[in-house]
């Protein structure tokens, strides 16, 4: 194709969204709710995914060595052995002394009588705080944490774990299906509103064939239309999530005192990943409704010759 032609039916394609505006910010709209919808599923897949983290963390793993361990020995198989484990994200060290002391913490000074019997004969263990990566392989680690040398006892939640795992799974799934769901619907929708402009032009397209024109160069105009209401719709669902969500996690945080994912962190991604399937999703629309169009036109423009 002649970069002449390409300039000259680029020019086209946006024409049409212009000429056809009506149609156009109707199928603007509908992708923009649509986008919308898929930005909203994502957004609050984030912010579960980032409080199940936080619940994760805060659901650890206590690992107890025999009573018989020394301070040094159980530091160095915690340093060395725990904390080197592949689905570990963090392990600390807790001496039977700062265990102690913490427990002194807790009961408060009421109590701190209690504790001057057990002066010098501290009768809890030596530990180590284990945080995992990743909850799927919650039994392999806790397998191995358990034949690690010097270890008898493990304090953990299982239940628990199990069950922010179950959550965060089933909150990913249902993410990813609403957004596939959502970007078939936008397809269709585009497409539809590509096959009712080339009906309206029904009489330039036959004459085009008639003269020789090639199908990719009938084809061309309405596939940079599709693309253009993909786009327009990509940036302006971006900037009505940002407003929606600036809104809506200002109430929220407020209400709640707790903290959410900031826009900032995916913002970007976000805006790319809409440019580029609005402009996929006009693209294929485009591509869908000429080919059935020309395919039908085609036969039928051969039996009249």
């Amino acid at each position: 194709m002649k970069l002449s032609s390409l300039h000259y039916l680029t020019g086209e394609g946006f024409k049409n969204v212009w000429v056809h505006r009506l149609m156009s910010l109707a199928s603007v709209g509908v992708l923009l709710a649509c986008m919308i919808m898929m930005g909203v599923a994502v957004i609050l897949s984030l912010n579960i995914d980032e409080a199940l983290g936080t619940i994760t963390e805060q659901n650890t793993i206590v690992a107890f060595y025999a009573d018989d361990t020394t301070e040094d020995d159980a530091r160095a198989t915690t340093v060395e052995k725990l904390a080197t484990m592949d689905n570990i994200s963090s392990c600390v060290f807790v001496s039977k002394d700062e265990m102690l002391q913490r427990q002194k913490d807790v009961m408060g000074e009421e109590y701190s009588p209690l504790f001057d019997y057990i002066e010098g004969e501290n009768p809890l263990p030596h530990s180590a705080e284990i945080v995992l990566k990743d909850l799927n392989y919650y039994d392999e680690t806790i397998s191995s944490i358990r034949s690690t040398e010097g270890i008898v006892q493990i304090n953990d939640q299982r239940d628990i774990s199990m069950r922010l795992n179950a959550i965060s799974n089933t909150v990913n799934s249902a993410g990813f299906w609403i957004v596939g769901l959502l970007f078939v619907i936008s397809i269709a929708i585009v497409s539809n509103t590509i096959k009712i402009t080339m009906f309206s032009r029904k009489l330039e397209i036959n004459i085009m064939k008639a003269v020789g024109a090639t199908n990719s160069f009938i084809r061309f105009p309405f596939v940079i239309e599709g693309m253009t209401l993909g786009v327009i719709s990509g940036i302006l669902s971006t900037g009505i999530i940002y407003f929606i969500y600036k809104a809506t996690t200002s109430s929220f945080e407020s209400a709640f005192s707790t903290n959410v994912v900031p826009f900032t962190s995916f913002a970007l991604p976000m805006f790319i990943g809409f440019i580029l399937m609005g402009a996929l999703v006009g693209i294929i629309a485009s591509m869908i409704s000429m080919g059935k169009y020309l395919k039908k036109e085609g036969s039928e423009f051969s039996a009249l010759s």
